[in-house]
């Protein structure tokens, strides 16, 4: 082998050079306040399989005002490392393209289904996203990381 230097050398400086971060970087301590990252999506914590409207229904929580809001993480990972990133509000209705009333209703199922194509077309394997992703310190201590936005690189634009 002639080549020196640690191979994916240069598609880490790359990445540096787009503003991109590795995950393994953010997961040290102190992290960013706020990064950007290339990932895939490996699956939803609670697991949710987009199969069938009755499976978002494990994405979403009743908070205490009797309103629902949706509350998961990503687990994604990355060349470096993997970890859990929760998506939360407005950033998931973004992401699935509903509300969490809207699991609830009958009406809007069509809706429901392109909620489970986002899934399943961010979770499928080969498929990249790119997220921005801030890191939050917990009342208990523990580092917490919150999806700002993602989208998916390797989605065929319409």
């Amino acid at each position: 082998g002639s080549s020196n230097g640690r191979p994916g050398v240069d598609i880490v400086q790359e990445m540096k050079n787009n503003g991109l971060s590795m995950l393994e970087e953010c997961l040290r301590t102190p992290p960013p306040e706020t990064f950007t990252v290339q990932f895939e999506v490996s699956h939803t914590v609670p697991s949710c399989n987009p199969i069938s409207v009755d499976e978002l229904k494990a994405l979403h929580v009743r908070k205490k005002d009797g309103t629902f809001s949706f509350r998961f993480a990503l687990h994604i990972k990355d060349a470096s490392s993997e970890v859990d990133v929760l998506c939360l509000g407005k950033v998931a209705e973004e992401l699935l393209g509903i509300t969490p009333r809207d699991i609830l209703s009958k009406r809007t199922s069509e809706k429901c289904q392109g909620a489970l194509d986002a899934l399943r077309e961010i979770m499928s394997s080969g498929s990249i996203c790119e997220g921005k992703i801030r890191s939050v310190l917990g009342k208990d201590g523990k580092l917490y990381f919150i999806l700002k936005s993602i989208f998916c690189i390797t989605a065929e634009s319409v």
